[in-house]
């Protein structure tokens, strides 16, 4: 197998960087449309099925690549057909088991794996992996696929680096791919980015990058065409959110004073209940505290506990209002306020509020909700339906944003501070329906 390639910069770059860092175990490549990422993905995999081969692992096994993507179809349309190609312009031998999908060249095996659900990851120890349009999946799961590949990524080849994994990606804004470098930043763990632009392709016509230009605003420009990290709407339900401007350096959680009130927004599931809280000062409504609680009915002993002078409100999910009398006795006795109506208000119009809140800086996420955090960027519409996506385990991220919906709806519409601001959000929204939230609100909130 020879090939001869004029590489781009950040091909080379990508294709070398495990080489030159070999102490390095995640590389990334952000790409602008059309720059030549999935091309250089191919190159990469060619060039570790040349540094490996002839090797194999202490047990006598060939050594395996990953290379994922978001299904199969994809990985055929993309950088496998790609690879096939090159294959047969250079006349290699290799041998393509399509029933168990792993393609075997120069005694190295490529094994094609689909990505979109993290849990069929399992079963292969690999001593590279490659990841293809890793923003393409929704955030959680993209983060999900970088940590179970990351696990099977520990087949040892004595004589070469150790295992390794390369992830290249169209920038999509603050998606999976975001999330990881953030949380490797978090902990101390070394990586390699490299950012390529859609002009840095020098084999695209000038005619056809200058129209990519000129149709993207200039936010749209540096994430889509230039492969930055910045924050556009990519489907996220909360695209206002942006850490940068919504995120505190410091805790408030413990300053809260005597008859102050907090207001924890409740979602309840089976084995995991999500709880937020905010607390309101100077217009703000600031997220402070957040919980999981095993059993919904310790959350009253646990918030007294944590605030013992304040005032506490709990605004619960009301599709659980069948079995509020069971904790009726725990919210009496630590003198817990909970807050009852016919019905949760419209997930569009909780969505809605919040992001307002978030653009106008009226809502502020404190360094102790690491997970709010998280939920926040993670949580995306579903493409087809386009509203936010549900998911069914405690790691999703609909649940803990719910609640925080469960609380702003209540506080725009009943605390005075808020009162011109829902008239410009929930307010106004209304106000073109029926009069729902007008007698929902006249007669329908009760306070226990």
């Amino acid at each position: 197998m020879a090939i001869l390639k004029k590489l781009l910069k950040h091909q080379g770059a990508i294709l070398q960087a495990p080489y030159v860092f070999p102490e390095c175990r995640f590389f990334f490549l952000t790409a602008g449309y059309a720059a030549g990422k999935s091309s250089s993905l191919g190159d990469c995999i060619l060039s570790a099925v040349k540094y490996f081969s002839g090797h194999k692992d202490k047990e006598g096994k060939l050594p395996k690549i990953l290379l994922g993507g978001i299904n199969l179809t994809f990985l055929l349309k993309t950088v496998s057909g790609a690879l096939e190609q090159i294959l047969k312009s250079t006349h290699s031998v290799y041998r393509w088991d399509k029933a168990h999908n792993i393609i075997e060249v120069a005694g190295v095996q490529i094994l094609l794996i689909p990505i979109e659900d993290e849990g069929t990851i399992f079963g292969f120890d690999c001593c590279a992996c490659f990841l293809d349009e890793l923003d393409e999946l929704p955030t959680y799961t993209s983060t999900a696929v970088v940590k179970a590949v990351n696990d099977r990524c520990r087949q040892i080849i004595p004589g070469c680096r150790p295992p390794w994994v390369t992830a290249v990606s169209t920038s999509q804004g603050l998606k999976g791919m975001y999330q990881s470098i953030m949380e490797f930043r978090k902990q101390g763990i070394g990586y390699v980015r490299i950012k390529a632009r859609t002009r840095d392709n020098t084999y695209l016509p000038k005619e056809y990058i200058a129209s990519m230009y000129s149709i993207y605003n200039e936010k749209e420009r540096k994430c889509y065409l230039e492969g930055e990290f910045i924050s556009v709407d990519t489907g996220r339900v909360f695209p206002d959110y942006d850490p940068a401007v919504n995120d505190l350096s410091y805790d408030l959680y413990d300053t809260v004073k005597e008859g102050e009130s907090v207001y924890a927004g409740m979602d309840f599931n089976n084995g995991y209940n999500k709880c937020r809280v905010a607390l309101v000062r100077d217009g703000n409504i600031y997220i402070i505290k957040e919980y999981t609680f095993p059993d919904w009915r310790h959350a009253p002993e646990v918030l007294r506990y944590d605030f013992p002078r304040a005032k506490i409100f709990l605004i619960p999910d009301m599709t659980y209002k069948d079995h509020f009398s069971e904790f009726k006795k725990e919210l009496a006795l630590y003198k817990i306020r909970i807050v009852l109506r016919p019905h949760n208000p419209m997930v569009s119009d909780r969505v809605f509020a919040i992001n307002k809140m978030f653009h106008l800086q009226k809502m502020f996420v404190c360094p102790f909700c690491k997970e709010t955090h998280d939920d926040l960027l993670k949580h995306e519409n579903d493409k087809k339906t386009g509203m936010p996506m549900k998911g069914q385990t405690e790691s999703a991220p609909d649940h803990g944003n719910d609640c925080i919906g469960y609380f702003t709806s209540y506080l725009l519409a009943w605390n005075r501070e808020f009162k011109d601001l829902y008239k410009q959000t929930l307010g106004w929204k209304e106000s073109r329906r029926t009069g729902e939230m007008s007698e929902q609100m006249s007669d329908g909130t009760v306070m226990i």
